[in-house]
């Protein structure tokens, strides 16, 4: 089973407008609203492929209810730690430039450490009988950065291998537990080395040097959007280019990655081809509007275009 947990989820609004004009009204054409946070986004689309998952992390409010709906019918089940703050309401604004949307992103609901203590009784049963536990994202203001960090130790010490996919101090606090897999993208990965990671030859020698920093027999993935992805592990270094398609948001694509790659994974597929998933997956979703996941018949004729490449 894969575990994902999203500590700081979201309700993710898109807004598309023909032309962004900052200091302007903009009129917008079509709307989407969804369920957000990466655990959630990773947790879907392995439920869209058919695999078994569940989705733990804080939610509350009218939002947190929302969320449950929307995993109810993606089929993804789950168990979510109540809070009384309202999930935050994160917004991206796209239009026809074809450059990255422009977002804005809530910070959340304040806690206290004595909320994530509570959490970790909360989701304890539920990390002891994953195969993978997945966290990602930002977390709540008022969480210390070592929570990721502590989360990696307690998987590690129940056998569960866990993803760690994170910026900042999260990821840099986080790599001193040794995760099992990171998935920086490109600016986040050169953030984190201190040199400019921008082709795919630069994302494979990223992967390389963040390696030794995983568990034995991690695997260090560099998303690159466009250019694919870049993965370093024990069976070797892999470059796997992204099919061409129309991308219409890039929201949880890099989401959709790890959730594919997961899913191969626990079906005991090589790196390789775990990889040729977790790309399919990623283009999947950057195909849709707004902040909707990959679909499974999409994934898989993607998915043979990259085989047949």
């Amino acid at each position: 089973m894969i575990l994902s947990v999203t500590l700081n989820p979201s309700i993710d609004v898109a807004y598309f407008v023909e032309e962004f004009r900052v200091g302007d009204t903009n009129r917008v054409s079509k709307t989407y609203k969804d369920a957000g946070g990466k655990g959630i986004n990773l947790s879907r689309v392995v439920a869209e492929l058919g695999g078994e998952t569940f989705c733990t992390g804080f939610l509350g409010g009218g939002g947190g209810a929302f969320i449950r709906e929307v995993l109810d019918r993606q089929g993804a089940r789950h168990s979510f730690c109540p809070i009384n703050g309202e999930v935050r309401v994160n917004i991206s604004i796209e239009d026809g430039s074809g450059k990255p949307p422009t977002t804005v992103n809530d910070r959340g609901p304040a806690l206290t450490m004595a909320d994530f203590d509570r959490f970790i009784a909360h989701a304890n049963p539920f990390i002891e009988a994953a195969k993978w536990m997945a966290l990602g994202g930002s977390v709540p203001p008022g969480l210390d950065p070592t929570v990721y960090a502590r989360l990696i130790e307690l998987g590690h010490s129940l056998q569960t291998k866990v993803v760690l996919d994170a910026d900042g101090d999260l990821m840099k606090l986080g790599l001193a537990a040794k995760p099992d897999l990171v998935k920086p993208n490109s600016a986040e990965a050169t953030r984190l080395l201190g040199w400019n990671v921008s082709t795919p030859e630069d994302g494979l020698r990223a992967a390389r040097e963040m390696l030794p920093s995983l568990a034995e027999g991690g695997y260090a993935i560099v998303s690159m959007g466009e250019h694919g992805a870049a993965l370093a592990c024990a069976e070797g270094e892999f470059l796997v280019a992204s099919p061409k398609v129309e991308t219409r948001s890039t929201i949880g694509a890099g989401d959709s990655l790890i959730g594919g790659f997961l899913w191969a994974k626990s079906h005991g597929l090589s790196a390789q081809t775990a990889l040729q998933w977790g790309i399919a997956a990623g283009a999947a979703t950057a195909m849709t509007d707004g902040n909707e996941i990959g679909r499974k018949p999409v994934i898989e004729k993607l998915y043979e275009q990259i085989v047949k490449a």
